[in-house]
């Protein structure tokens, strides 16, 4: 009776150990020592980081958004299943799913890859950094889909 006990506390364990090694939250980026799957640049500024955590948990690490989206369009059959996170512009470190986020191609704030492509949580949040500063606001579709 007791060692079946003991079996089935493992078998639970496991389960959970198996759960949460596929984990699709987001990875903690090292900044200063973590470098670009696409460009192969450290990642220093976590106001424009961007990863994608595949479905086996595997995070995938960008210095900047533009380097995710063009790593996506090379890369479309892996990533099946596959969620990418940008950093909020604002609140760095913040993590949004990028197909909820607002974008904005600015045209005086400059992206380690020069795209300049930046992230807000809200199209509210998105018009209000362009009526202080000008660009152009894009959803994720563009973005992933802009050839840069």
């Amino acid at each position: 009776m007791c060692l079946n006990k003991i079996f089935k506390i493992i078998a639970v364990l496991g389960l959970l150990l198996l759960a949460t090694a596929c984990s699709q939250e987001p990875a903690v980026i090292h900044y200063g020592s973590d470098e670009c799957t696409h460009c192969k640049m450290m990642i220093t500024d976590e106001q424009f980081a961007s990863q994608i955590v595949t479905d086996k948990g595997k995070a995938l690490k960008f210095d900047a958004i533009e380097c995710m989206a063009v790593y996506q369009r090379e890369n479309a059959d892996e990533l099946q299943g596959a969620i990418r996170y940008v950093s909020d512009y604002n609140q760095p470190g913040n993590w949004l799913k990028a197909k909820e986020a607002q974008f904005v191609k600015s045209e005086v704030v400059n992206s380690p890859m020069g795209e300049s492509v930046l992230a807000f949580p809200t199209e509210e949040e998105a018009k209000k950094h362009t009526s202080e500063r000008p660009g152009q606001l894009l959803e994720w579709a563009e973005v992933s889909q802009t050839e840069m």
